[in-house]
């Protein structure tokens, strides 16, 4: 019990709902789980707090949570938004983590969409003032929050992976060349299916035994044979932290077709495989073609090693203690 005392509390908090979409904060919580008991001065805990939309629930939120939350040395609010704002609240160490869609703007034809994006944003910059340390997905991430709040602690952790779980293993059995369209929720406007689709169909109408695929549906332990079985990864959206697939993709050796988001032009200036194209259609097809006829087997994995998620748990085990000290 007096070894317990000693150790540092931390708190994560999210609103996270895996019963409406299993995969909602999966890389959160693989890096908890992972954090868990690697180091016995420190103690974190999960709290999903729910939706806090609206100023009522978040007062009422806010008297349960005042007395929970004491006993905690930090807070870590695993999202900006309403969760950010609402852990901004607390007199206690706090970071935030900002994974993208709660700092950048999402283009919609819905007002609603629109409507919920833009305030989530909102809040993000409202509360962003009342953290201790920042976290973001990239460097580009990075150099946007210093470009608009100079005086912010703000550092870039990305979410890590597993590389002992995502390794190249060739498993394709047919002579289809497999486009794997970046995400698994079609009408994500972030995420612009319609792009990738015109862009496929530019280089279908090229190369007609090329198939777009989607991972809808796929356990999460099965992910890695599935990205082993693509030839390449499209992404087309508007914006990104540092998107997931990718990096599992470039894990496995595969390469990527992108628009201009996160780190991505970066990364792909360094390889031969990879790469970056303008926001239309035509662009990417070419970036697909390029690709498609790329014959070099190339060492893409190694761009990601920093990112294994041993060293993310090191350098977030860092920031506790420094924190804390």
């Amino acid at each position: 019990m007096e070894e317990n005392s000693k150790k540092i509390k931390i708190a994560w908090l999210h609103n996270y709902d895996t019963q409406k979409n299993p995969s909602s904060g999966i890389f959160m919580y693989q890096l908890f789980y992972a954090l868990d008991g690697a180091d016995s001065s420190f103690q974190i805990e999960l709290f999903n707090i729910g939706s806090v939309n609206n100023p009522l629930t978040m007062i009422v939120k806010y008297f349960k949570y005042r007395n929970i939350l004491k006993r905690f040395d930090i807070l870590h609010a695993q999202y900006g938004s309403g969760t950010g704002f609402f852990i901004s609240l607390f007199s206690i160490n706090k970071i935030v983590s900002l994974r993208g869609s709660d700092w950048y703007n999402t283009p919609s034809k819905n007002i609603l969409e629109i409507i919920h994006t833009s305030l989530g944003c909102l809040l993000t910059r409202l509360s962003i003032h009342r953290f201790d340390k920042i976290i973001v997905m990239s460097e580009r991430m990075q150099e946007e929050v210093n470009k608009q709040y100079p005086k912010l602690d703000v550092e870039v952790i990305p979410d890590g992976i597993d590389l002992e779980k995502f390794q190249p293993n060739k498993s394709k059995k047919d002579s289809s060349y497999r486009i794997l369209f970046s995400s698994v929720q079609k009408n994500n406007t972030g995420k612009r299916f319609e792009l990738a689709q015109s862009a496929f169909n530019i280089f279908n109408a090229k190369y007609p035994n090329s198939e777009l695929v989607f991972m809808s549906g796929i356990a999460h332990d099965k992910v890695s044979d599935f990205i082993n079985g693509v030839d390449v990864i499209l992404l087309t959206s508007t914006h990104e932290g540092w998107p997931n697939i990718i990096k599992e993709g470039l894990a496995c050796n595969i390469p990527f077709v992108s628009t201009d988001v996160s780190d991505l032009k970066y990364f792909a200036n360094l390889t031969k495989t990879c790469k970056v194209c303008d926001d239309n259609a035509e662009s990417l097809a070419k970036g697909l073609d390029a690709v498609y006829n790329n014959k070099i087997n190339e060492n893409l994995r190694k761009f990601i090693e920093y990112m294994d998620i041993a060293k993310i748990n090191s350098k977030l085990i860092d920031l506790y203690s420094k924190l804390a000290s």
